[in-house]
């Protein structure tokens, strides 16, 4: 029966009311191509979609201060588009946002310099494009000295990993910036395949790799899926995550996270939701669809993580497609 509903969801025939709750839209928007002239139109259409149907305002609130999470750990050949940044940064600062307070962060200083957001010296200005960027690595100690940014989970580090700075190798460090320090933040991961989650994408984004010392989770996809669900679930980061989008402009179906261009496929599609869950779920089709094609087992059963996501207390947002609004936007 799921498959039949994602059937009828993906061909766009699902119920076609507004959805008065952020969770329940899905838009899906169409690029003429994957340059800036092609994202800056499809963004716009985009965020004004998303703010009219939902009510959310994508504006400066008290702290007047936004961020972008990047994804940057597979480096320049699997990480946020660069036009897709500019598009955003762009819309946001017409919204009223001042340069200086859109704040483009992830987890590693040298992955962020491999994808080309960071320059290559430390004593450069830390800076894409004027935009300030920031890598949670290089607070991680300071921020461990509060109790709200500390996830303990009891998975210590592989063997030989270095130290942590702070101490206790089975403490994670949340990012006090994304907690505290602006109005909301908008997700912007990449697609992939992983051992760890069987999808790496928005949650994994929003969680695994939004924290110092997550790394150790990788190893273990029992305690990977519980992780990712129950950081994603934490009400300060995910009050102000107010909206995902994925680009389908470069994902990998084998092999991921670590890129492997030789598994990577293209779609000219933005994908964006204020749930991750169903970003995900697609995604699995996406990558499951160019297994098959090239004569590659699927990705069966369905990762854990989706169940997981809503279980018990927990409820990130749903996978039914059946629940779903899903609004079709074409290229401008």
């Amino acid at each position: 029966m799921r498959i039949f509903a994602l059937i009828l969801f993906l061909l766009g025939l699902s119920g076609a009311q507004a959805a008065t709750d952020p969770k329940l839209l899905l838009i899906e928007q169409k690029l003429g191509g994957f340059g800036d002239k092609d994202y800056a139109p499809a963004v716009e259409k985009t965020l004004a979609e998303f703010e009219s149907r939902t009510g959310v305002g994508l504006r400066p609130g008290d702290l007047r201060r936004c961020g972008l999470k990047l994804s940057s750990e597979g480096g320049a050949g699997l990480a946020t588009s660069k036009p897709l940044v500019r598009a955003i940064t762009a819309a946001l600062i017409r919204r009223g946002f001042a340069q200086k307070a859109i704040t483009l962060c992830d987890t590693r200083s040298d992955s962020l310099r491999q994808a080309g957001f960071l320059p290559p010296l430390s004593t450069q200005s830390q800076t894409f494009e004027g935009f300030p960027v920031t890598a949670w690595e290089i607070f991680a100690e300071r921020w461990a000295k509060e109790s709200q940014l500390r996830y303990e989970n009891q998975v210590m580090p592989r063997a030989g990993a270095q130290q942590v700075p702070w101490g206790d190798a089975r403490v994670s460090v949340l990012p006090k910036t994304l907690i505290d320090e602006v109005d909301f933040w908008i997700n912007l991961p990449v697609l992939s395949d992983s051992k760890s989650l069987g999808v790496h994408g928005a949650m994994a984004a929003a969680s695994l790799g939004n924290m110092a010392n997550a790394e150790r989770f990788l190893d273990n996809p029992f305690n990977a899926s519980k992780v990712a669900v129950e950081v994603c679930a934490i009400p300060k980061l995910a009050k102000r995550n107010v909206l995902t989008i994925l680009s389908l402009e470069r994902y990998q179906v084998l092999g991921g996270p670590s890129f492997d261009a030789s598994w990577c496929r293209s779609e000219k599609t933005l994908l964006s939701s204020a749930n991750p869950v169903i970003i995900d779920f697609i995604g699995l089709q996406k990558i499951n669809a160019g297994r098959a094609a090239s004569g590659i087992e699927t990705i069966h059963p369905e990762p854990p993580i989706f169940g997981a996501a809503n279980s018990g207390e927990i409820r990130l947002g749903t996978c039914r497609p059946s629940e779903i609004t899903l609004v079709r936007l074409s290229a401008p």
